[in-house]
């Protein structure tokens, strides 16, 4: 392998500080293979001096000197000084890790088609402090990236010398941003570019960096943004692509954001930045990413006294005013709504998330505060501008994470603040308290595995009890007998259950935990008896998880762990005390309590909603200012409500309170059962796979390589001598074989289970007007017509088993004319003949056995086969409709003992020459769903403006998307079924798969419903709840008036099975809004559909996807379960369920877009 050799470019201005520590991160390279360039620019200093101590030590390096004339020329200077291929530039205060050469020089020997390789970076605080590490994505094409900004700091690439010469070197023109610009230029001349994922560039933090003149960097940044989206004539041979720049309509909110991080030098320093502004007036964009503003003031605000993001919140009360000016103007400007809030508070989060929390912080509206739970939890009066809580949880002074909440009416109490941190943390809490009682030193790393049976050995007082035992509710488990009169019975798990004499068909059991409810679950009478078995089965088959999370809230949190109190007694104390209780903070209709310091005399309680897991469980308080909105909101979806206070009267508080339930509470467990009638069967190797495989993987078994084509000149040189009139080729794949069989064929049928390689094949055959192409899976589809021909080949070991492979080779027999032929070749595998040599492929059988199965059809005859060490090519004919048996011919077989071509090297790992046996044994697992897809489409309609081109699919296309969908096995599962696997984490049957459509417009009606019901799948359309009937008038920047969904459609969609979700009341984002009005939004739409509806609303889309962890908290006290945000990607168990991610469809996906968004 040739060694690659580096030049190093230095220029130095001034530099006597830093120079030495830069220079010698070089001689601490572990690759020797490099020269350094000194430039020195003009210094005045003692930079030259030093640069030549090191020259005199080490020939590699050279120090040439030069009047001031700027960074750029001094690179410039160092290039032409070069005298090898590959270049680095290397700032005079910056350094190298000591493998950073040898890393990046391997990645590009690795690959000969890499023109540059980039490496992660990090800056480096004045106390040594390596803090803000980034790395670039890891793209190819690096253009689109370079176009909006720099992707790494200058010493983080390696490239090739010829392309920066091609390009024109640095333009000394700029002050700020060269090397961006650069960059800019050499990709899109269609430079590749690899990538090192280390940490192998330091950047040092410096005051006096010409980096942090804000006003100059804007300019420049401006410029070199600009170039990007058009021409650049400094480029003599741009890719084709890019010759006019990137074609976007993005130019405006990237200088917008460009003008969001300029700022930030300004406000770190305490300075107004609205006059950036001023530079781009004519700017706007409708759709900026608070998040990304956000992120960019965060960062930049920070540079100019190198400060490290511990110490922001130092900065705040300095900031805040000229903060909230230019975002303020930026709004305006940019027409976006509700950026100034949304952006700051997401700001405050920052800073909060970096803080040192010692003593309580108010930034802006959030108040942060650190509590450890085992010391007492205490209510939190906040600020009276302060709406949010970021709390910290330590777990005796180890930080567990944090937690977010509202603050409603200047308080978050404690009873709140508990249960938030139980059901964020309670597995980590339970696992510290059982290291502390329970657990043995070997025990202590295996919480995962045993914590949830010790958890109910503990919960129950059974330590004995084997895991299954706590399930089977057959098991007789001695205990007393208890009679009971009623059809209602309280039962507190810290005590000791007893079987229950009841005669009645059922029992409803309310559980306590701790004397708090938990739920109401009803148990079958089994012999007029409820056994202590049934009750422990029951409870904790409901609960689920819940139980564990009320068991920590109750007995572990707010207390010392010191204590080695069992979980259980603790359980039984906590019971004896709310026991203790006055009788008037009973809930009316059972014996459960509420925290007394909550209820007074002017308090709404909203009770306790059906379910067990997720919000229905988590307690709340809620503006008293929309409490008017709450109560109407109980009443149309008629959930239990005690107005304590007087009607017409403003109430102290509002508080949901899942532990206020009665016999009215009843929470109805949903079996686990699925209908598998409804569902779907799918193996292995059907059309998602190569689908998937063919989108993400052009050419995945690259077929131009020499062994692939012997075996298609094989193949060709066992077609019939006579020319043939009609052919099928089945499996064409991406059209290598097809090119070439086509010429002897006077009408072909290309044919391929993979629509995507079915378009690579039309593309690559274009030239042939002899060829159509079709979508077919032979297990599944007919075959088309009867053919003179047909060729099958390295596809029939994908077909199943083979009971599978028989039924696939007589329908490919049924479809040969009388007299045609069939070619195929298929690879040998081990599993067929281990004495034989072959490949370890796991697959259930190879060319053997599918061979042997043509040849015991009855209607084909093998005629000639050439078989090598590692496949075989066979040719069968069927029988002509004259059959002479006296005609019937030996089979011509040669064999050729050696393989006539080399094996390809992505493959010969897998081949074993003096066999074997399979590595693995094939087993046709059942296909299951762990990660759901949840679609989110918005429009379907053949028309419309371009500007919402995004959001509107064609019909055509939809269709499609749907035909793939149901071809691939995918079938529609409903949000209660998805709910239960998350909670439960057991995976759905088959390929399951969610379908959305926001916003309800009319055309959903006429287009989307009438496919959705011809391919069988089902759908959640989310409302918004004062706009049905009217038009999309949040979309006005779109120029386009739309008309939405009104009753009418809506209750006739209903009728035919759509179900409706909310999409909030007025389309707002959420987080630009008050805490009042997020409920506002909330409980209105609710009372809205339920009312309209008649059925239930548990479902939430976030407008905008916009949601935080407080607006999650606030929608699920609502009543909503589920909340759906466009967070991209596959929902999965662990999800937040009020923050499940989605996979938007847009308008200009193709097909293998589409199918690459929904990975098997």
């Amino acid at each position: 392998m040739p060694i690659l050799r580096v030049s190093v470019v230095i220029p130095a201005h001034n530099a006597a500080q830093t120079i030495a520590e830069t220079i010698k991160s070089l001689l601490c390279q572990t690759y020797p293979h490099w020269e350094a360039i000194v430039v020195d620019d003009g210094s005045t200093d003692e930079t030259a001096a030093i640069a030549h101590q090191f020259t005199s030590k080490d020939s590699r390096i050279r120090t040439v000197s030069q009047s001031n004339q700027g960074v750029c020329a001094a690179r410039n200077t160092g290039i032409d000084l070069a005298n090898f291929d590959w270049l680095l530039f290397l700032d005079a205060d910056d350094w190298l890790a000591p493998q950073h050469l040898e890393k990046m020089t391997a990645a590009l020997a690795a690959d000969s088609s890499l023109d540059a390789v980039h490496c992660g970076w990090s800056r480096v605080a004045a106390d040594g402090t390596l803090y803000n590490q980034k790395y670039a994505p890891a793209l190819a094409d690096m253009f689109p990236l370079f176009v909006r900004s720099c992707a790494f700091v200058i010493h983080a690439c390696l490239i090739r010398k010829s392309l920066i010469e091609a390009v024109g070197r640095f333009d000394t023109s700029l002050c700020i941003c060269e090397d961006w610009d650069l960059w800019q230029r050499i990709a899109r001349s269609g430079a590749r570019f690899g990538a090192v994922r280390e940490i192998l560039a330091l950047y040092r933090m410096r005051p006096s960096s010409l980096s942090r003149n804000g006003n100059q960097f804007f300019t420049d940044a401006i410029r070199v943004l600009t170039q990007g989206y058009s021409s650049d004539p400094r480029v003599p041979n741009p890719h084709h692509d890019y010759v006019d720049g990137l074609k976007s309509n993005q130019l405006a909110s990237q200088k917008l954001y460009w003008a969001s991080w300029c700022a930030g030098l300004f406000l770190g320093v305490g300075q107004d930045a609205r006059h950036l502004l001023q530079l781009i007036k004519d700017e706007y964009a409708r759709n900026l990413d608070p998040l990304w503003i956000a992120e960019c003031i965060f960062e930049s605000s920070l540079l100019p006294n190198c400060q490290l993001p511990t110490v922001w919140y130092k900065l705040w009360p300095n900031v805040n005013q000229y903060l909230n000016d230019f975002l303020q103007a930026l709004e305006s400007q940019s027409h976006t709504t509700g950026l100034t809030r949304r952006t700051s508070t997401l700001l405050e989060r920052m800073v909060l998330q970096h803080a040192q929390i010692n003593e309580p912080i108010t930034i802006g509206t959030t108040h942060g505060v650190c509590l450890d739970l085992t010391q007492p939890i205490v209510d939190i009066h906040t600020p009276a501008s302060s709406e949010r809580l970021y709390c910290i949880v330590k777990m005796e002074g180890i930080e567990l994470g944090s937690i977010e909440l509202p603050i409603c009416d200047g308080l978050v109490a404690s009873w709140v603040i508990q249960d938030a941190i139980a059901s964020q943390f309670a597995w980590q809490i339970l696992g510290r308290f059982f290291e502390q009682t329970i657990y043995s030193q070997t025990d202590k790393n295996s919480h995962d595995q045993i914590g949830w049976t010790v958890f109910l050995q503990q919960l129950w007082g059974l330590p004995d009890w084997p895991s299954e035992r706590f399930y089977d509710s057959e098991f007789a488990a001695a205990t007393t007998t208890k009679k009971v009169n009623s059809a209602f019975v309280v039962v507190e798990v810290s005590e000791e259950l007893a079987d229950l004499e009841v005669a009645l068909p059922e029992l409803d059991v309310m559980i306590t935990v701790g004397g708090v409810a938990l739920g109401v679950v009803t148990i079958p009478v089994k012999n007029n008896l409820v056994t202590s078995q049934a009750q422990r089965v029951a409870i904790a088959t409901a609960s689920g998880f819940e139980l564990c999370i009320t068991c920590v809230r109750e007995a572990l949190i707010g207390k010392p762990f010191k204590d080695l109190t069992s979980l259980r007694s603790r359980l039984q104390q906590a019971a004896k005390a709310k026991a203790q209780l006055p009788e008037w903070l009973a809930f009316p209709g059972s014996s459960a309590v509420i925290e007394h310091q909550l209820v007074t005399s002017q308090t709404i309680v909203l009770g306790r909603r059906c379910g067990f897991n997720g919000s229905v469980s988590r307690r709340a308080i809620l503006p008293k200012a929309v409490a008017r909105e709450l109560v109407e909101m109980a009443k149309v979806t008629a959930e239990s409500i005690v107005q304590l206070s007087s009607p017409g009267e403003m109430p102290e508080r509002v508080i949901y309170a899942p532990e206020a339930l009665g016999l009215w509470s009843k929470c109805s467990t949903i079996s686990s059962a699925t209908d598998l009638a409804e569902v779907n069967t799918s193996h292995e190797y059907d059309r998602s796979h190569f689908e998937s495989l063919f989108s993400t993987q052009p050419d995945p078994w690259k077929y131009t390589n020499p062994y692939e084509q012997t075996k298609y000149e094989q193949t060709l040189s066992l077609l019939p001598s006579q020319r043939i009139e009609k052919a099928l080729e089945l499996a064409c794949a991406e059209g290598h074989f097809t090119v070439q069989l086509a010429p002897h064929i006077e009408s072909l049928i290309a044919a391929d289970i993979s629509q995507v390689a079915l378009e690579r094949t039309a593309q690559r055959c274009s030239n042939f007007q002899n060829i159509s192409y079709q979508q077919l899976d032979m297990n599944k589809d007919p075959l088309p017509g009867r053919f003179n021909l047909i060729v099958c080949s390295e596809v029939l070991y994908y077909t199943g088993g083979l009971a599978q492979l028989q039924a696939v080779a007589e329908k490919i027999a049924d479809a040969l004319e009388p007299g045609g032929y069939l070619i195929m070749a298929h690879a040998h595998q081990i599993v067929d003949e281990p004495d034989k040599p072959g490949f370890d492929w796991g697959l259930p059988f190879g060319a053997k056995a599918i061979g042997d199965t043509f040849a015991r059809l009855p209607s084909l005859n093998l005629v000639k086969e050439i078989r090598t060490p590692l496949y075989r090519v066979q040719l069968f004919q069927r029988q002509p409709r004259l059959q002479f048996p006296w005609l019937r011919h030996t089979p011509e077989i040669v064999e050729l003992a050696k393989q006539p071509t080399p094996i390809p090297s992505q493959v010969e790992a897998s081949v074993r020459w003096h066999g074997g046996q399979p590595s693995e044994i094939w087993n046709s697992q059942p296909v299951v769903t762990h990660r759901l897809p949840i679609l989110m489409y918005h429009r379907v309609a053949p028309m419309g403006t371009k500007k919402m081109d995004r959001y509107r699919v064609t019909p055509q296309a939809f269709e499609e998307q749907l035909q793939y969908l149901r071809d691939t096995g995918f079938y529609s599962v409903g949000w209660q079924k998805w709910q239960l696997a998350m909670a439960t984490r057991q995976p759905l049957p088959g390929r399951a798969i969610a379908i959305t459509f926001d916003d309800g417009y009319l055309d959903f009606y006429e287009y989307a419903w009438p496919l959705l019901k011809k391919y069988n799948f089902t759908v959640t359309v989310f409302l918004v709840a004062e706009r049905v009937g009217t038009s999309n008038s949040w979309d006005e920047a779109y120029e386009e008036e739309v008309p939405l969904l009104g009753w009418r459609e809506i209750h006739q969609l209903q009728s035919e099975g759509v179900e409706f979700g909310s999409h909030a009341a007025t389309h707002q984002p959420l987080t630009a809004l008050s805490l009042t009005e997020i409920v506002q939004e909330g409980a209105r739409s609710r009372a809205i559909l339920e009312r309209a509806l008649n059925l239930p609303v548990k479902t939430f889309a976030y407008p905008y996807g916009d949601c935080d962890r407080v607006v999650e908290h606030l929608i699920g006290a609502c009543g909503y379960t589920l909340g759906l945000s466009c967070r991209s990607g596959l929902s999965q168990f662990g999800d937040r369920p009020l923050s499940l991610p989605r996979i938007e469809v847009m308008g200009s996906d193709s097909l293998q877009e589409f199918i690459r968004k929904i990975p098997r």
